[in-house]
């Protein structure tokens, strides 16, 4: 079985897993679980500033970081990540989306990914034949700065959170 396709199994068992076990936990995107919406985007950013990577491989980092940053609901897709040479890339496979795929904008949740996921190069979200990509180039461009700086300065992170909250 090649490496990517066992990494794709076991992560999918992983996500299943960690969605039952995770059953009773709050959810961070609710703004009825913060005391202001300020408060939420700071919870927030403490959660994906906690669970940050250097690397791809790094799968139960990742798995956090692809919860937390709210592509779907925690055991609604699987995973695969590549890992074994650049450009390291996951993919985030929706199996049935809460809404049609292309009124989905996934900028911001993979704008976080790349930003919080050093050395990650690109984001593939897929579902039923249709594609959403952002890679790092794209996301610094449309950003003004490195991508790269929500994963090394908290504050910037927890800026960006709350630019998208408007």
């Amino acid at each position: 079985m090649p490496r990517s396709a066992l990494v794709s199994a076991v992560l999918a068992v992983v996500v299943a897993a960690g969605t039952l076990a995770g059953c009773t936990d709050s959810d961070p995107h609710d703004p009825s679980t913060s005391a202001s919406v300020t408060d939420g985007a700071q919870a927030h950013a403490d959660a994906l500033w906690a669970d940050r990577t250097a690397y791809v491989g790094d799968n139960s980092k990742v798995i956090a970081l692809v919860d937390e940053a709210g592509f779907a609901a925690p055991g609604s897709y699987t995973l695969s990540l590549w890992t074994t040479r650049p450009p390291y890339a996951v993919t985030i496979d929706l199996a049935h989306p809460a809404k049609p795929f292309e009124q989905t904008d996934f900028t911001v949740a993979a704008t976080i990914l790349l930003g919080t996921v050093r050395n990650l190069d690109a984001v593939h979200v897929t579902s039923q034949g249709k594609t959403f990509t952002l890679t790092a180039r794209q996301a610094t461009t449309t950003l003004g700065h490195d991508v790269k700086t929500l994963g090394t300065d908290r504050q910037a992170l927890a800026d960006y959170l709350r630019s998208q909250e408007d």
